[in-house]
């Protein structure tokens, strides 16, 4: 006679609920691995693997990735170069959410990890790998998918090292040769990234007592961010060509263009003085504010052909602060609204199906559903409601730990850097960028998340031992 606990029959409703995501994903991934999902970054990253020109929105490592893939592919035949690609960013991404499951249940299990844990580490690396959002962008010609792997090592070795007693150098350079790559393929996060190490890094220094360790950490600490950035940024100003393809260069009058004055210049523009009317029409005003790429591809490149950019930095400071006086309030809901929106990313999709709410998530899921509009539609949509289902059990259980007192959250205590890695990429583009919300920034939001409600579940349920049914044959359940 074996009883069936509560524990178990939880464990067997999610482990049922992750087989179904799991067989959903590869099903999706046998069906495009030779497609070319449809977003415009795509075919410039093709052209620019061509010439491996680029300008300071685009470090040199992601075009001389599709380079080597497609000189590779061209020599094997009925081979895109976008699959080799697309096999080498799966492989990365499976590799990296192993490695940090792996991490985080070490931690969690204080290292005790017997083959039965080993395989539940295994197939929870398999149902985060099926997250539609990871598995379309590792399908995808973007960055994506490797700038996510690559936060996925550097998280896992900072939980480690605040987890070991003893300092290990290998920890660290694994974070110096993660946070490498990243910065020569996404430019913005060696600002995000590196702010979020030295912040851990802080924390871990003041937690640390003994001095032999805080000089050791301190060495290995400063010879980590050093390596990274400023390997990174040599390598970015050899190869970077600023402003060879006519794009307007960032600076903080043009973030206030992109974040306060779009979408509200039509209907400030009477407040305008007559010196940005004589260069910018009602018509332009209004086509300005009918998409976000107009901030850099319409407005910009009309103001500064007009007055020069030095001139045009001072109109978007005095257009921002006109419409900043006048819809104060409007502005900041729109910012408080797109932090929180992108912040809860896994249950904004899930929102976003049923009401309406600004995004880009549509956008995304058009380009999954190319090949396999169906088997995508089912896909997502399964996914994004099964999260939100585990999301509130997780949530209730933790309003319900606070209420009696209990003790709880380690799976959210070990997902600490996560969530305040989460938080910084998400004020780095809520306030940073006036465009709504868009998934493709926020793929380790998803991870984060959909690792906390499932874990939290899975885990906090190992005490649940309440019997209420029992059977005769001896049930093949994990202990």
């Amino acid at each position: 006679m074996k009883k069936i606990t509560l524990k178990h029959l939880i464990w067997l409703v999610i482990g049922a609920l992750m087989a179904v995501q799991i067989v959903y994903g590869f099903a999706w991934m046998v069906q495009n691995i030779a497609g070319f999902p449809p977003f415009g970054d795509s075919t410039e990253y093709y052209n620019l693997s061509q010439t491996l020109i680029v300008d300071e929105y685009r470090p040199i490592l992601y075009p001389l990735l599709v380079r080597m893939a497609d000189e590779i592919a061209g020599c094997l035949p009925g081979v895109e170069y976008q699959t080799l690609l697309y096999i080498v960013q799966a492989l990365v991404s499976l590799l990296s959410i192993y490695y940090f499951v792996r991490t985080i249940a070490g931690a969690l299990y204080k290292g005790q990890l017997t083959a039965g844990r080993y395989a539940g580490i295994v197939y929870f690396t398999l149902y985060l790998f099926c997250i539609p959002m990871i598995t379309l962008f590792n399908f995808t010609v973007l960055t994506d998918s490797l700038a996510t792997s690559m936060m996925l090592f550097m998280l896992a070795s900072v939980t480690r090292i605040f987890k070991n007693d003893c300092v290990s150098w290998k920890d660290f350079l694994l974070i110096a040769l993660s946070m490498l790559v990243e910065y020569l393929i996404r430019a913005d996060r060696l600002y995000t990234c590196t702010l979020f190490l030295v912040i851990c890094f802080a924390v871990y220094l003041v937690k640390r007592r003994s001095r032999a360790e805080i000089k050791r950490a301190a060495v290995c600490m400063l010879c980590c961010i050093l390596l990274s950035t400023c390997l990174a940024s040599a390598i970015n100003k050899k190869t970077q060509q600023p402003g060879v393809y006519g794009r307007i260069s960032t600076s903080f009058a043009f973030i206030l263009l992109d974040r306060v004055v779009w979408p509200h210049m039509a209907a400030n523009y009477e407040s305008f003085p007559d010196e940005i009317k004589e260069i910018v029409s009602f018509e332009d005003a209004v086509a300005f504010d009918s998409h976000n790429n107009n901030v850099m591809y319409q407005m910009a490149p009309l103001i500064v052909e007009q007055v020069g950019e030095e001139k045009a930095e001072e109109l978007y400071l005095e257009m921002a602060a006109i419409v900043f006086d006048t819809q104060t309030k409007l502005v900041l809901f729109e910012i408080m609204e797109d932090i929180t929106c992108m912040l809860f990313t896994p249950v904004t999709a899930c929102l976003a199906r049923h009401m309406t709410i600004s995004t880009s998530y549509s956008w995304n899921l058009y380009c999954a559903k190319t090949i396999t509009p169906k088997l995508a539609q089912s896909w997502y949509a399964y996914y994004v409601h099964s999260f939100l289902v585990m999301f509130i059990l997780a949530g209730l259980y933790t309003l319900y730990s606070l209420i009696r007192k209990k003790s709880f959250g380690d799976v959210a205590k070990k997902l600490g850097p996560g969530f305040a890695l989460c938080l910084i990429i998400t004020l780095w583009f809520s306030i940073g960028d006036g465009a709504p919300p868009n998934d493709r920034y926020a793929l380790l939001h998803y991870i984060i998340w959909t690792f906390w409600a499932a874990g939290t579940l899975l885990y906090e349920s190992a005490a649940w031992n309440v019997s209420f049914h029992s059977v005769s044959h001896e049930a093949n359940l994990p202990e």
